[in-house]
């Protein structure tokens, strides 16, 4: 005979594999909580304060490591600097996004570091504090422009004038040559062209005599010379004339130095103010006298 069912009510409880541990009061657990918590607070405030130092310490290392790298590049000193592009928007070394937050580190390696001057490739053997322009708003080898009308020739202000000297001396429109302490007549057509190009036979420097007309009436009369602010040059003075039958207007100014002719706003000193009366038709007739230093100055 088959043995009867059992009752699923009478079974025998299980044995625990493990034996269980005496229950812990709760006033035990709760100390137990807050020592654990302060050891692990303190741990966290610790680990902090550790890694701070470490990110500080590998920011000066990788300031200094990268200074020569971030000058070739040309953006080093602040974000505003930084191309466009998004590749230039991340530190080179370690891939980081630049931001705008500064960085006291930087600044000061920045600021003790010198670079050579920008026309270095043109031959000048200059070096300067990193950011400081004093030099190179006055450097020997600075850009110049050729002054004659469409031409976009560049280069040292020597070999600007060897340039006009090769390639506009042949048309007297263009360039037209004088000499020093020689007074000269010339003119100029207002409705073909607003200047008028001089180079000296033997030197070789170039004068720009530029018009403006002004907004309400008469016309401006300036005279530049194309050279560099380099102290080492000699200063020009010239005398300008407005001619008519019966009338002589004239000037005596110092020369100023230019690096390229620019047409925008009339001057605001230094020019020859030129009435409407004067003004016949398109032909401004006028002479000029181009001299060293001072001598033209109170003529």
């Amino acid at each position: 005979m088959p043995p009867p069912p059992r009752n699923p009510d009478h079974r025998s409880p299980k044995r625990p594999r493990f034996p269980l541990s005496p229950p812990v009061p709760e006033e035990e657990e709760e100390e137990e909580d807050d020592e654990f918590s302060d050891v692990s607070a303190n741990d966290v405030e610790d680990r902090s304060d550790e890694s701070a130092d470490d990110e500080e310490d590998d920011v000066e290392v990788v300031a200094v490591v990268t200074v020569a790298e971030a000058q070739s590049r040309g953006y080093l000193g602040s974000s505003s600097s930084i191309p466009s592009s998004p590749v230039y928007k991340h530190c080179p070394v370690c891939r980081m996004p630049i931001g705008d937050i500064r960085c006291r580190a930087m600044e000061m390696v920045i600021e003790s570091s010198a670079v050579p001057c920008r026309y270095a490739m043109y031959g000048c053997k200059e070096t300067t504090l990193y950011g400081d322009q004093a030099h190179e708003k006055v450097c020997l080898y600075t850009r110049c422009q050729c002054p004659v009308t469409n031409c976009n020739y560049a280069g040292g202000y020597k070999e600007v004038e060897a340039h006009a000297r090769l390639l506009h001396s042949w048309d007297v429109e263009d360039l037209t040559p004088f000499v020093f302490n020689t007074p000269q007549i010339f003119s100029i057509n207002l409705a073909r062209t607003s200047r008028a190009v001089f180079q000296e036979e033997k030197e070789g420097d170039m004068i720009v005599v530029q018009t403006f007309k002004r907004t309400n009436a008469g016309l401006c009369v300036t005279v530049n010379h194309i050279a560099p602010l380099s102290l080492g040059l000699p200063n020009l003075s010239c005398s300008i004339a407005k001619l008519n039958s019966f009338t002589t207007l004239r000037l005596g100014v110092m020369v100023k130095r230019i690096q390229n002719v620019r047409e925008q706003e009339e001057p605001s000193e230094d020019f020859l103010f030129i009435p409407d009366y004067m003004l016949i038709d398109n032909h401004l007739k006028m002479q000029i006298c181009v001299g060293s230093e001072f001598k033209y100055v109170h003529i």
